[in-house]
């Protein structure tokens, strides 16, 4: 028995790693779709496959509308999450979490070659207990607090799903680097990475930061040598040299690359401009830092819009500060690099890890998933220090601290893991937490709304309509508030059958006359047009319409949102007013501003309702010409469908 377990602990140690993240995580299984699932996934028809055919599939894969690159993968991994357990949200999180475990496997496996390396090289560690520390490396980062939102927030399985196939690109490196190198090894290693690296960028895009990463990590572990740790020479260069000099290349082809970034038209729809953006990243920086090593569950947070932005390099001073510290972090790295590597190969992964979404990407300021694979690093180092503590008297408490610090981890998580398993309580944890957001509170009204709309009783229906009110009023007066508080009042009204407020109303076409013109208003004004041609929704006509409008005059807006409200007030006047010509007109003008499938299909509709069958198919037949990758296959085929089943009810009318 002791021979067996001499000979397996390994395995032991490492399925009860495995096991221990599960039950950590397993009560947020039970939660429901928070945020953007929604919009990503519920409201993704696409993804709703009913068999695996190439069409189907096809549909799925470019169906997504995030990023350059529509994170194909990902999408079809929801779509197969879809067919085989339908939209019930326990399967979509489970796929996470076996995804996150998988890349706990991973990390295991980078960790164990890069100690072995250093083990060899420095001498500081026992090869024999290389092993051990990196099932450490791997436990630690499985159960900290920061990587949650990665795992329970469905749709941020694009973040750890592009994670896998870069930590595979990675593992393949890191294998291949500390054997023999071959020739036929070398084949199958390059495509190896080279076809995982492919996947992790068509999961998410910040899977080309992998690239960098492994180019790091050659740069400061492995350092252009070979096994016998003697510099790899290249026609009597070193490699080490010539690697350098790539980051010098590489470098001016980002400041070549980097002007069209710089736009302040990219900031149109933002809060803040590239230079706060830039300002407030600092501080981003030091929070997800303070996270990462001293997560507290009150930090810990779905929505940060709460986040005070930088208006200069002293508003707030500690954005001074902020800029001091990287400055002074960067630099002290550099100067210990030749007694401690570690720690600049710690802090240049998560520098890394950090170049696509925290600097001048016209991307939202802070989100937790941003830090998933950057904290490795600093997990790899600061295991790989602690492990050379020799004195006898230091470490037991080194012991016992690190093991109080891993159980707080553990337990920080699984509190958060049982907020996440109910909706009700997670919202409102979330606006008790960060009252000063938007999102927080919004989301907490539409909770009290929809448990408004299932109470049968009354008076419990009111005391929920109020807490909602209070909780919209909460979003309105938050630090930077979207326009859904108003919208939401709106339905609000509708739900009681109250005249909803003047008020409201003027404040709304304002806010998106001349507040920054985000995505989501789109999303907004669809539910309130699909709401109003319902009949549930009963703002009068004219206002509704310049609601729906009201954006168009906004000056931050470009085209393609604009051809969306287009679109909009095109099934607006159709669907309640019956005004085809109006319908036709904005069509027009919506094709002319983005022309894309959907426009072309909501115009084929339009003709069809009128019995203008030949106009419906040239419309459908240039949605079939602009369909180059079958997305909308199986909504070109219905109008065709419709079409033909109209022109044969008109023949057959014909005496």
């Amino acid at each position: 028995m002791l021979n067996f377990l001499k000979k397996y602990n390994l395995y032991i140690v490492f399925i009860l790693i495995l096991g221990a993240t599960y039950l950590i995580y397993y009560p947020g299984l039970w939660g429901d779709y928070v945020f953007d699932d929604s919009a990503n996934i519920l409201e993704n028809k696409k993804l709703a496959i009913t068999s695996l055919d190439w069409n189907s599939l096809s549909a799925a894969f470019w169906s997504g509308g995030a990023g350059p690159l529509g994170r194909p993968i990902s999408m079809l991994s929801f779509a197969l999450n879809y067919y085989f357990t339908g939209f019930e949200p326990f399967y979509f999180k489970l796929t996470n979490l076996f995804i996150h475990l998988i890349n706990g496997l991973l990390v295991f496996i980078i960790s164990l070659k890069l100690f072995q390396w250093l083990s060899h090289q420095y001498q500081r560690i026992s090869l024999q207990s290389a092993v051990y520390l990196a099932c450490l490396v791997s436990l630690i980062w499985l159960i900290h607090p920061l990587n949650l939102t990665s795992v329970l927030y469905v749709v941020q399985r694009m973040t750890s799903l592009s994670t896998l196939f870069g930590l595979f690109a990675f593992a393949i490196y890191c294998i291949w680097r500390t054997r023999a190198i071959t020739g036929l090894n070398t084949i199958f290693a390059l495509c190896g990475v080279a076809l995982s690296l492919l996947a992790s960028m068509l999961s998410k895009e910040s899977g080309i930061l992998f690239i960098p990463l492994i180019y790091w990590v050659e740069l400061i572990v492995f350092q252009a040598r070979n096994l016998q740790f003697q510099p790899i020479y290249i026609k009597k260069i070193k490699l080490i040299h010539m690697l350098w000099g790539g980051v010098i290349a590489a470098g001016l082809i980002f400041l070549y690359l980097l002007p069209p970034y710089l736009n302040p038209v990219n900031f149109a729809r933002r809060d803040f401009t590239l230079d706060e953006r830039l300002l407030t990243e600092s501080r981003v920086i030091f929070y997800y830092l303070k996270m990462t090593f001293y997560p507290l569950l009150s930090d810990l947070s779905l929505y940060h819009d709460d986040f005070t932005i930088s208006k200069s390099i002293t508003q707030p001073i500690t954005t001074l500060y902020s800029f001091a510290g990287l400055l002074g972090i960067s630099l002290a790295c550099i100067a210990l690099f030749k007694k401690h590597p570690m720690l600049l190969f710690a802090w240049g992964w998560y520098v890394i890890s950090q170049l696509l979404e925290s600097t001048f990407v016209s991307l939202e300021l802070v989100h937790e998933h941003r830090n998933y694979f950057g904290i490795i690093g600093f997990i790899v180092a600061a295991v790989y220090y602690i492990a050379q503590i020799n004195n006898k008297k230091i470490q037991p408490f080194i012991y016992i601290l690190s093991a109080i610090y891993i159980a707080n981890l553990a337990w920080t998580t699984w509190q958060r893991s049982e907020i996440w398993s109910n909706l009700v309580d997670h919202a409102v944890y979330e606006a008790a937490m960060h009252p000063q957001s938007d999102r927080a509170n919004y989301q907490l009204a539409r909770i009290y709304m929809k448990l408004m709309q299932n109470e049968p009783n009354s008076q419990q229906k009111m005391h929920y309509a109020q807490l909602a009110q209070h909780a919209l009023n909460k979003a309105k007066n938050s630090y930077i508030p979207a326009n859904g508080a108003w919208f939401a009042e709106l339905h609000l009204a509708s739900y009681l059958e109250k005249p909803v407020s003047q008020q409201t109303i003027n404040e709304l076409i304002w806010r998106l006359e001349y507040k920054p013109f985000q995505n989501s208003n789109v999303s907004f004004l669809s539910a309130f047009s699909n709401c109003q041609i319902n009949g549930f929704c009963k703002v009068p006509h004219e206002q509704a319409i310049s609601i729906i409008a009201a954006g168009l005059d906004n000056k931050g807006i470009d085209n393609r949102l604009k051809s969306e409200i287009y679109k909009l007030l095109t099934q607006y006047f159709v669907g309640v007013i019956s005004d085809f010509k109006k319908g036709e007109e904005f069509m027009q003008h919506a094709i002319t501003l983005h022309e894309d499938v959907n426009g072309r299909l909501i115009f084929t509709q339009v003709y069809r309702l009128q019995d203008k069958l030949t106009q419906a198919k040239q419309q459908l037949q240039r949605a079939k010409q602009l369909d180059t990758q079958n997305v909308w296959i199986k909504e070109i085929e219905i109008e065709q469908r419709n079409i033909d089943n109209a022109m044969l009810t008109k023949k057959k009318s014909k005496p």
